[in-house]
């Protein structure tokens, strides 16, 4: 697997983000909903939009939606779990997903999302949220393509998890999110066009980067 080495100035890609190829230490929701993913794409590109069923991950409502693909309109918010919106404190149905972020954060997800679009890959990633009075929440989020209508991918079946959810969580509304860290996964291994990469730049820590030359490993 290998990271994009992508580097830009802006909060998203200099001083704090992590962007690479790969899963990192996802919460359970994130493995559960792959793996349902996974299960009905069987072997293809994607599944089918219909092909999803409510009630075979009927514990995961809460925290996943479904939002479409780029156009006019942008990635609007088909559906969004009951959880989702009470921690954002606001229907989320029919926003723009990218309105969750500002800024060069907005433009990391958003190019995200058209390697979701354009390539059929699995996004993940992981923000900081805050209130208004500066509370702190941590979430992980998985972006996993679908075909609605056509042979294109045109949807995304997400999830969006708290990871140790404060007491707190759902009182007061998240206002503000900042993207820590934002990975591309291959559920059929990386193509060969990204397989021709050297060094890898993974940042740990806000303004830290480090090099890793090839491959993340397993565990990675």
């Amino acid at each position: 697997m290998f990271t994009l080495a992508w580097r830009k100035v802006g909060r998203a890609f200099g001083c704090g983000v992590a962007f690479r190829v790969g899963w990192g230490n996802a919460a359970a929701n994130e493995p559960a909903a792959y793996a349902y993913w996974d299960r009905v794409r069987n072997g293809r590109v994607a599944p089918r939009r219909f092909e999803i069923e409510p009630a075979k991950i009927a514990a995961l409502l809460p925290e996943t939606f479904i939002a479409e693909g780029a156009g006019t309109l942008g990635h609007r918010f088909r559906l969004a779990g009951t959880r989702i919106c009470e921690q954002f404190g606001r229907e989320l149905r029919g926003a723009d997903l990218l309105s969750l972020w500002e800024d060069a954060d907005r433009d990391a997800v958003a190019s995200l999302l058209r390697t979701v679009f354009a390539d059929a890959a699995v996004g993940y990633g992981r923000f900081k949220a805050y209130t208004h009075t500066d509370r702190q929440a941590n979430f992980e989020f998985v972006l996993l393509p679908l075909i609605h209508t056509g042979e294109a991918i045109n949807r995304i079946l997400g999830a969006i998890t708290a990871i140790e959810p404060p007491f707190w969580l759902g009182a007061e509304p998240l206002l503000r999110q900042e993207i820590v860290e934002l990975n591309t996964h291959w559920p059929d291994g990386v193509p060969a066009f990204m397989a021709q990469g050297g060094a890898e730049v993974i940042s740990l820590a806000r303004r830290r980067f480090r090099v890793l030359e090839g491959g993340l490993g397993e565990g990675d």
